[in-house]
C-alpha cells in the first residue's frame, strides 16, 4: 500500500509541522537572494503554507482506542486544516494567527498522544 503524503496519527501530524521550519528559513537568513527570498515570503502566506502543510491531513487516521474528547479534537484539527487549505470563499482564509494556532495545536495534540501511551510529556522551553 503507498500513500502520497502520509498515513497515521502523530506521524501526519509531525509531517505537518515539518512546514512550520519554513519560518526560519526565511527569518534567519537561509534564503540568501532576493528571488529566494520572495520565493519564501510567497510560500510562508498562511493559505500557501495551509496548502502544502494540509495534505498531510488527508489520510491522517484518528484513533477509537483514545478518549472521545481527543478524537473529536483531533477531527477538528483536521476539518479546519483542510478547510484552509483550500478556502471556499474569502471568509474562510486562514490568517498568520491560524497558522500559530494549528502549529500549537498540532504539537499540544502531539503531547496528549503520549500521554494516551503512558508517557509524561513536558512542553520544551525551544518549542
Amino acid at each position: 500500500m503507498k500513500s502520497e503524503f502520509g498515513k497515521g496519527c502523530a506521524y501526519c501530524l509531525g509531517l505537518f509541522l515539518c512546514h512550520s521550519e519554513r519560518d526560519y528559513i526565511v527569518r534567519d537568513g537561509f534564503a540568501k537572494t532576493k528571488k529566494e527570498k520572495e520565493c519564501l515570503e510567497i510560500i510562508n502566506r498562511p493559505s500557501m503554507w495551509f496548502y502544502g502543510a494540509s495534505d498531510h491531513m488527508f489520510e491522517m487516521e484518528i484513533p477509537k482506542n483514545i478518549p472521545l474528547r481527543l478524537q473529536k479534537r483531533l477531527g477538528r484539527f483536521k476539518t479546519k486544516a483542510i478547510k484552509w487549505r483550500l478556502p471556499m470563499d474569502e471568509k474562510d482564509n486562514a490568517t498568520e494567527d491560524d497558522r500559530k494556532w494549528a502549529i500549537q495545536e498540532a504539537k499540544d495534540l502531539l503531547r496528549e498522544l503520549d500521554k494516551q501511551l503512558g508517557l509524561k510529556p513536558i512542553k520544551g522551553g525551544w518549542e
